[in-house]
């Protein structure tokens, strides 16, 4: 295998190796938002609205 060789599969493993790492941060920040959002709607339900109807005749 000659260097040119060698230095096209060391920039392969580079990409992907930097590639994974993004996609990881991503997958994070994706986690969080989504926790987030999990607590903002748990606190904005209202379990007891809409248990019982009143009903006049």
């Amino acid at each position: 295998m000659n260097i040119s060789n060698q230095m096209k599969v060391n920039l392969a493993s580079l990409k992907q190796a930097i590639g994974t790492s993004v996609l990881q941060k991503s997958m994070g920040k994706d986690q969080q938002s989504m926790d987030m959002l999990k607590k903002m709607m748990e606190k904005s339900v209202s379990p007891h609205l809409g248990s019982s109807v009143d009903l006049k005749l």
